[in-house]
């Protein structure tokens, strides 16, 4: 067995774990150790050679020599999930069956038959189509159905930087009443991204389930979300910007398993499910409008005109983004939001698609002054603030004192105070504030905390005019008028006030 494993290469990835090269019918596939494809492999060699079966103790001792040879004689190689970066050079993994990638250079984009290793591989990816690089990506808008300008712009470009490894991606958040085809959306736009046997998950119940499907997902979907707790939200949060997640190895005391995490997330809800500030200013919020009867098309001949298009805009999606490497170098941006990297390669890809870097950036704008206001809207401290400040323009005082204050008002405000997130104590009010001090500041309300001998002070400002106003949720109102018996609708918007005193 050791004899016939010598016709692989053995080496491991970064985080140490043992792989294998083994060529499979004319061409090289990247293979784990532990896997049983490779163990299948390892056992097609030895029968093709002595045709018996090996012992499962022959096969063990085999597979402890082979994790020796990748750990001590092999090289380091850095392994990704579908896109990946060397030397300057982007490659797209196609997952077919040649192993082949598309490598992407400043203007030019080709398949190669034969890559460098880069690549792994799970059980749930699947096959990208062949792309044709004439292609067209805007041809994607034909499919999904984004009416609001700005939000075609930003999906279109979010759809490019999910192609671009080792930077930070947005989360895709797709929201809107049922029927607004947020899942069908949400396939399509994996299909284009990452292709998947499962392209649409259910979110686990436990943190360990939750990493594994990140790090086994270039492009993890959930689907049909109510909510999300503080530990999920802060979990996705390290999946969009880059980070780890470390769990004990099975049968091990000491032994540690890390999971690399930097995924292109996907979510949809009914309502926006995203509502910790730290996950909406890492968030693409679109909502889409519920489909009208006449309308509606069979779910297989949606699929089937989507097939026809596919290789146009993945290829065109390529094309792109080796365009806008070559104008990346040279964007020079005077701010930079939080998601930095995702803006200046943005503005690039807009200026390429024929948008416009300026225009990307007002779109980019407005998308993250709406994520805003929904993070003070779900945060009842937030909401309590500005609530407060609407009504003194400034407040100073004590922390405990704040405290007292922001409960009488959410009491006026009906902002729900039994929520876990409103602080019983003044200390951890404290703690509240901090999370949401940026999005205040974007609305001009700005705070400083500090000691003052025995208790600490607070004092709280309004900067400028533009305050997000607390009102209710968009929806219909239904009045009934005295003199008629005809119902009237009217639609709940930001001119709500001047419906108030009916």
């Amino acid at each position: 067995m050791l004899r016939v494993s010598d016709e692989a290469e053995f080496f491991q990835n970064d985080l140490g774990e043992a792989f294998a090269g083994v060529t499979i019918n004319g061409h090289k596939e990247v293979l784990k150790v532990k896997s049983k494809k490779f163990k299948m492999w390892l056992t097609k060699q030895y029968y093709d050679a002595t045709k018996k079966a090996p012992s499962s103790d022959a096969m063990n001792q085999a597979l402890g020599v082979v994790e020796m040879k990748a750990a001590f004689d092999g090289d380091e190689h850095r392994l990704q999930l579908r896109v990946a970066e060397k030397d300057g050079v982007f490659y797209y993994d196609l997952a077919n069956e040649d192993w082949s990638v598309v490598k992407i250079e400043p203007n030019e984009c080709q398949v190669l038959n034969e890559p460098p290793i880069l690549f792994t591989r799970n059980k749930n990816t699947k096959a990208q189509a062949l792309p044709d690089f004439a292609g067209d990506l805007k041809l994607l808008l034909n499919h999904i159905r984004i009416k609001n300008e700005d939000d075609q712009i930003l999906y279109l470009i979010y759809i490019v930087t999910c192609l671009i490894p080792s930077i930070p991606h947005a989360v895709l958040v797709f929201s809107g009443e049922k029927g607004a085809s947020k899942s069908t959306s949400m396939r399509l736009t994996r299909q284009v991204v990452d292709p998947a046997v499962q392209d649409l998950l259910t979110m686990p119940n436990g943190m360990q389930d939750l990493a594994l499907s990140l790090s086994n997902n270039y492009m993890p979907s959930f689907d049909n979300l109510d909510g999300l707790s503080a530990e999920k939200s802060d979990l996705l949060c390290i999946a969009s910007t880059g980070g780890g997640f470390s769990k004990r190895t099975l049968f091990t005391d000491e032994d540690e398993t890390i999971l690399d995490l930097r995924r292109c997330v996907g979510l949809t809800g009914i309502n926006v499910v995203v509502t910790r500030a730290d996950l909406i200013d890492r968030s693409i919020i679109i909502e889409l409008d519920r489909i009208p009867e006449n309308e509606r098309k069979e779910e297989r001949e949606v699929w089937e005109a989507f097939e026809k298009d596919r290789g146009s805009i993945i290829g065109g999606a390529l094309q792109v983004l080796a365009k806008a490497m070559a104008i990346y170098p040279n964007v020079k941006l005077d701010k930079l939001p939080r998601m930095a990297d995702f803006t200046r390669w943005g503005y690039a890809i807009a200026e390429v698609i024929g948008f416009g870097g300026e225009r990307f950036l007002q779109a980019y704008r407005r998308n993250r002054n709406q994520s805003n206001e929904e993070a003070i809207s779900s945060h009842p401290v937030a909401a309590a603030v500005v609530a407060l400040i609407r009504e003194n323009h400034s407040w100073s005082g004590s922390v405990a004192s704040l405290l007292n204050e922001l409960e009488r008002v959410a009491f006026q405000e009906k902002i729900n105070t039994n929520l876990k997130s409103f602080p019983k104590a003044a200390h951890i009010l404290s703690r509240r504030l901090k999370e949401v001090k940026s999005n205040l500041e974007d609305v001009g309300i700005t705070f400083d905390i500090r000691h003052a001998g025995d208790s600490k002070k607070i004092s709280i400002q309004r900067s400028s005019g533009n305050v997000v106003p607390i009102r209710p949720q968009q929806g219909t109102l239904k009045l009934t008028g005295t003199d008629s018996n005809e119902a009237t609708d009217i639609e709940l918007s930001e001119d709500y006030d001047e419906f108030a005193g009916w």
